[in-house]
């Protein structure tokens, strides 16, 4: 007993000098209010409340955004009803670098119909107000230099979701190179899908009143751009455009999402875009593919002699 009761005060003793030496640890609000904080400008980003998320996150509530940077178009505060960051590289944010990780989530952003005084969303599309969410889930493997983009996503309420992901290679994430990190990036593989609730059907007849036309005129000056750029192509793009084409045809109640993915078969550069003789060259380098459940095949126009 005697035995026990001398190693239970050795541990205790331990424990507590560990306690009185070792560093605290930083939680995530307040290496947010250390780090990012400072970064942004008087006035930018208030909040009513905060608490932290473990180590590297935090979460923000009661959120309002005023851009008062200097030339700003009198942009109107939006009111938004929470920031949640799951986890942000801090670490690597301190060191100046690029950081390696970030998962976050804003959620019930409010638009009023005039969010500036050259946009008035109830004019152009009777809306009264735009409510969203937007999402961020990204990590960079520093010594692979490849950024996986998990999903980029902007929900709007009512309206439309859009979705992106990617791998990316050749990213640097060396302080010294910050602001050029993605110079020399290849891109793996993309996916982009675009799920359309109402918008298409608010926004295609709002253009169309704004170039003094009607929507039915509109979507056919659309596709007879697609047209021109399709004919004379082959088989993967004339399917492509099958697919867009339809999609436009739908904008009224299309017959779910329009999907777009990458996947080139070797790095793909600005110089292919350069050299590419037609769409044909575009889609094979790209390895692009675009994917509508509605899609119904649209004979290319004969091209004219």
């Amino acid at each position: 007993m005697t035995g026990w009761l001398g190693l239970r005060g050795l541990t205790i003793g331990a424990a507590l000098a560990f306690g009185v030496t070792a560093p605290a640890m930083a939680d995530g609000l307040s290496q947010f209010e250390k780090l990012l904080k400072p970064q942004i400008p008087p006035g930018a980003l208030t909040y009513k409340s905060a608490k932290t998320l473990g180590d590297n996150g935090f979460v923000l509530e009661g959120v309002t955004l005023t851009d008062n940077s200097d030339g700003a178009d009198k942009k109107r505060p939006v009111p938004v009803k929470k920031i949640t960051v799951e986890e942000f590289d801090f670490a690597g944010f301190e060191k100046d670098q690029a950081p390696t990780f970030m998962k976050a989530k804003v959620e019930g952003i409010a638009i009023d119909a005039k969010p500036s005084e050259s946009v008035d969303l109830k004019e152009m599309a009777g809306l009264d107000h735009v409510n969203g969410d937007f999402l961020i889930d990204y990590r960079l493997d520093a010594k692979a230099r490849t950024m996986s983009v998990n999903r980029v996503e902007l929900d709007l309420e009512g309206l439309g979701r859009l979705e992106l992901s990617l791998v990316v290679d050749g990213v640097d994430a060396d302080s010294h190179k910050k602001d050029g990190a993605m110079d020399d990036a290849v891109l793996r593989t993309a996916k982009l899908t675009f799920e359309d609730r109402s918008i298409l059907g608010k926004l295609v007849p709002a253009v169309a009143k704004m170039q003094g036309s009607d929507a039915a005129a509109t979507i056919a000056l659309a596709k007879l751009m697609l047209e021109g750029v399709r004919a004379g192509q082959g088989e993967a793009t004339q399917t492509a455009f099958d697919a867009l084409a339809s999609f436009l045809d739908d904008y009224k109640k299309p017959k779910g999402p329009l999907t777009v993915t990458l996947k080139p078969d070797k790095k793909f550069s600005g110089a292919d875009l350069k050299n590419a003789a037609g769409a044909d060259d575009v889609i094979k380098a790209l390895g692009l593919a675009v994917n509508y459940a509605g899609t119904v095949p649209h004979p290319p126009a004969p091209i004219k002699q």
